[in-house]
């Protein structure tokens, strides 16, 4: 797949999709009232051409808090010529939509996992909703970068990290996971 912009291009393919492993417990009672959440990590290697986006999704009753069904997938993507997308300082900074569209893929792949994993258990009726890619993107990675500001405080690093937010680009040494929960 090509995106241009500004005679930039995006051509990317994908390199693997792994199941990283999922979990089952069927002892539970039946609830029908459930919760979703969602993690998300997201790496990548301008030395290398590749960005990999791991996707998790759990279940877990509303009443108890036990998580019944879990699964994480990561997919790694090619990007030719990634570097071409670096700035003066050395950051990668993405064209507008491509991470979101690469993280909709990865998510699919997910989804896609996940229901053959849960096939022929009391579960197979649970599906990963359909989702916006674009705003489950952004709700993750703005969840990622709070969660490093909570770290980097608890660390005196806090005004050192604010200033970095507030100008945020990606570098290889951003990494980070952090549930969003919806109810179904």
């Amino acid at each position: 797949y090509v995106m241009e912009k500004d005679f930039q291009q995006f051509e990317f393919n994908i390199i693997r999709i792994l199941d990283c492993g999922f979990a089952i417990e069927e002892l539970i009672g039946n609830e029908p009232n459930m919760d979703i959440g969602y993690g998300m990590s997201f790496v990548f290697s301008s030395e290398k051409d590749w960005v990999q986006f791991t996707i998790r999704a759990d279940f877990k009753q509303n009443n108890t808090e036990i998580i019944f069904f879990t699964g994480t997938v990561s997919t790694r993507f090619g990007v030719n010529n990634l570097k071409q997308f670096e700035n003066d300082k050395e950051e990668i900074v993405f064209p507008e939509g491509s991470l979101e569209m690469l993280f909709g893929i990865a998510f699919s792949h997910m989804r896609s996992i996940l229901a053959k994993n849960v096939a022929g258990s009391r579960f197979s009726n649970i599906l990963v909703p359909i989702i916006n890619a674009a705003n489950l993107f952004n709700e993750l990675l703005q969840g990622n970068i709070e969660k490093l500001a909570e770290l980097a405080i608890s660390h005196g690093a806090a005004a050192q990290l604010k200033k970095g937010i507030n100008n945020f680009r990606f570098t290889e040494k951003y990494k980070g996971e952090s549930p969003q929960k919806s109810s179904l």
